[in-house]
């Protein structure tokens, strides 16, 4: 099961015991009127609309997460997937929708945020993609809240209603993602000579990649410890960063373990050899295991990551942080990370 935090919301799998709830979703018609290719009228109807959408998230062929505040369900958003290769996949059809006593008050553009964040950063999507009738005034500022541009208008494209309606495209890529205000550049630019942490390095083998893989990834959308989910064996052979003049030796994940369990990593690597400034120690990930956040793990790692630096030459320190994401903000500011 996926679990996300936002501000004020949680976004968890739909599950069995849910179809009381999305029933009354299902089958409102004001809350479906745009959607009413899903709309339901029976319980049993709703039952099997919710069954088709358990099996879709279990067969990874689509993420639609159950929208909750105070632990009631309010909504629902998502998007199916599609493999376009083995290695490039594509959302489509993200929609999403919320009961009526629950709109207007920011609650969609917030898990929908969130739900784009999955798209590219968990699921590793090069695109999504969705599309509103024209009329649908709301929905089209949620898109523009969120990123979205219209790539496309289509005139009378489909029968809603009982007419004929206009419909619009729009898309996102992750090119475009990463280059939005989403992440920002913090920096050390002068490396102390010397970074206090408890205990010594533990580092990762290969073996290990699996288990770190699963920490990584159960940390998505729970806060500062995952900035971006990177594959964790690719990135010890040096084949998944984005810096320059890196190569496998480059490369290290630091790991916490307890009780011989790894509860948290830090990926790194040491870049721009060459450069007059010094090179520099990237901190590219840190993930806590839920269970154990909050105990200063992420802390530890992020002090040996940049005391590793410099015991291999680093001069300077680089990260990528969400600004919305505060506490992971307060942790880099405290231990001298400034924005660029």
């Amino acid at each position: 099961m996926i679990r996300l935090e936002t501000e004020r919301l949680i976004l968890r799998s739909f599950e069995a015991n849910d179809l009381p709830d999305f029933h009354k979703l299902a089958s409102d018609k004001q809350n479906m009127y745009y959607l009413e290719e899903l709309a339901t009228n029976t319980l049993e109807e709703s039952q099997e609309l919710l069954g088709k959408i358990i099996k879709l998230n279990e067969m990874d062929r689509a993420r639609y997460f159950a929208v909750t505040l105070d632990n009631k369900l309010i909504g629902s958003c998502g998007y199916d997937m599609k493999a376009e290769t083995p290695d490039i996949k594509i959302a489509y059809g993200m929609a999403w929708f919320i009961l009526p006593e629950y709109q207007n008050k920011g609650y969609i553009t917030e898990a929908a945020k969130k739900v784009v964040e999955v798209a590219f950063m968990r699921d590793k999507c090069a695109r999504v993609e969705t599309g509103c009738y024209k009329d649908n005034i709301p929905t089209q500022k949620v898109l523009s809240k969120v990123g979205f541009k219209q790539t496309a208008e289509k005139i009378q494209a489909k029968c809603h209603d009982g007419q004929m309606k206009d419909r619009l495209e729009f898309a996102m890529t992750r090119n475009e993602y990463m280059c939005e205000d989403n992440y920002t550049d913090f920096w050390i630019k002068n490396l102390l000579p010397e970074y206090k942490f408890k205990g010594e390095y533990n580092f990762l083998e290969e073996n290990e990649c699996a288990e770190a893989q699963a920490v990584a990834e159960s940390c998505v959308g729970l806060g500062f410890e995952l900035e971006i989910l990177v594959n964790i064996n690719k990135w010890l052979k040096g084949e998944e960063n984005r810096a320059k003049d890196v190569n496998a030796t480059d490369c290290a994940v630091l790991v916490h373990k307890i009780d011989g369990k790894i509860v948290g990593l830090c990926c790194t690597c040491i870049y721009n050899h060459g450069s007059e400034k010094g090179a520099t120690v990237w901190v590219a990930m840190i993930a806590t295991a839920p269970d154990y956040q909050g105990q200063g793990i992420g802390r530890n790692l992020l002090l040996q990551t940049l005391q590793y630096g410099v015991e291999h030459g680093a001069k300077r320190a680089f990260l990528a942080v969400n600004l919305d994401v505060k506490n992971a903000v307060k942790l880099y500011e405290s231990v001298g990370f400034i924005r660029d």
